[in-house]
């Protein structure tokens, strides 16, 4: 049974959870390079120190953001892609969601996220690409995707592809569905990689 936190941690977390909701209430309104340390803490209304407490850097913060998609992807959509029988349906449920996550952090805050200086698109390791890679895999393995590509190399490509959407539809401001467009663009994309079988 596992120990319940102190009032210190809690309050360690509180102060965590209220510096990453300030810095992310920032990047929405004027992007991740044009804010500092200094002025996160100062709308949050804690010394410096605290910050990095809590956090090594700035960066840590956008990992963190970063991190909760992937939490997302591995927690809730990984259960919900066992609802389909096949990897094309579970492919293209996958990038409804990714629509749908997109769109529900909002337009002006992905419109900063999507810039060229944001490695966090090409990090390795990342559990939502390892999601996706888990259902190419088995694809591949039912003779479903064709196996003449790693699976590594078809989740890049799927994302490459689909980054490409989300930076049109934040070009367009929001203003069509990004989860309908995006799975009717991974339909066509799918023709590429499926055998037939699925």
């Amino acid at each position: 049974m596992s120990a319940q936190p102190t009032k210190r941690q809690l309050q360690a977390q509180k102060t965590q959870d209220k510096i990453y909701n300030v810095a992310v209430s920032l990047m929405q309104k004027k992007g991740f390079d044009n804010i500092t340390i200094e002025e996160i803490c100062k709308k949050a209304g804690v010394s410096i120190g605290s910050f990095y407490n809590c956090f090594k850097s700035k960066y840590d913060v956008l990992h963190a953001i970063f991190g909760e998609a992937d939490n997302y992807f591995l927690n809730t959509v990984t259960g919900r892609l066992q609802t389909k029988d096949n990897a094309h349906d579970k492919i293209l449920l996958f990038f409804r969601h990714y629509g749908h996550y997109n769109t529900s952090c909002g337009v002006d805050f992905v419109k900063h996220l999507f810039n060229t200086q944001n490695k966090m698109f090409v990090a390795k390791g990342r559990n939502m690409q390892s999601v996706l890679q888990q259902v190419i895999i088995a694809g591949q393995k039912r003779k479903e995707i064709r196996a003449d590509m790693k699976a590594e190399e078809i989740v890049r490509c799927l994302f490459i592809a689909a980054r490409g959407v989300v930076h049109d539809w934040c070009q367009h401001d929001g203003s069509y569905n990004l989860s309908d467009y995006l799975v009717n663009y991974m339909e066509l994309l799918l023709a590429g990689i499926l055998t037939g079988n699925s």
